[in-house]
This record gives C-alpha cells, structure tokens and sequence, in this order.
C-alpha cells in the first residue's frame, strides 16, 4: 500500500495489527517528490545522524515495521538506502515525523483501472 511520512495508513494499520500483518510501503520516498525528501524536520535529522534525509525517511519505515523496498536504478542510492541500520530515531525524532501526516497521497487510481485490476488474470503456465 502507498505510506510515506504524508500518508501513514493509520486505519489500515489498526486493521493489519490485529492479524499480525505488516504494511508493505509503496512511494515510501514520495515518489521522488522533492517537497517531502526536503521538509525541515528530515535534514535536521540527518545531521543529527549523519545521514541523507532519504535515509531518515527509509529509517523511520523499518521503525514503523513497515516493510520498505525503495526502488532505484542508480548504484549509489541502492547502496545509501541499505545504510540505514546504524541508527534509531527517537520517540521524540518519530513524534515530529508524525506531524507531517497530511492524509496526502501520490497515487489516484481511477474507476478505469481499479475495473481492470479486477478483471486481471495471471498466466502462470504458457505453453
């Protein structure tokens, strides 16, 4: 599902926390978008940490037990975006995160393609 900083799926999540099911992050970056990766809150961070805002956003992912698979093509940020491990956001550094919540999603599927997501049939086996 999408989740990101301006979109945390908190009614989704109450739902998926009673059956043990974690949310697996779609645009956790904000598809790129340049007004999330720069808020304030993220560089302030990252110099806390030493680390890229981007970093900060992927570290605040894993402490929310999503699951986060960011997509890149360039070698340097698949590299920066495993280097994420070595440090833990506070209550208080996830508590400011929390204030960007806007309910603010990237994705808006129309009626058109959710009818041809239902209609859709995998081939498993061609012959």
């Amino acid at each position: 599902m999408e989740a990101h900083p301006y979109f945390t799926q908190k009614e989704l999540r109450r739902t998926l926390d009673k059956y043990g099911i974690k949310l697996m992050s779609w645009y956790p970056l904000g598809h790129g978008d340049q007004s999330l990766i720069n808020e304030p809150v993220f560089a302030e961070l990252g110099r806390k940490y030493g680390k890229t805002p981007a970093q900060v956003i992927l570290r605040w992912h894993t402490q929310m037990g999503f699951v986060v698979i960011p997509g890149s093509k360039n070698v340097a940020h698949i590299k920066d975006n495993l280097d994420i491990l070595d440090f833990k956001l506070t209550d208080e550094d996830m508590a400011e995160i929390a204030k960007l919540d806007k309910g603010e999603r990237y994705y808006h599927r129309t009626d058109e393609q959710l009818a041809g997501f239902a209609a859709w049939k995998p081939e498993f086996e061609k012959r």
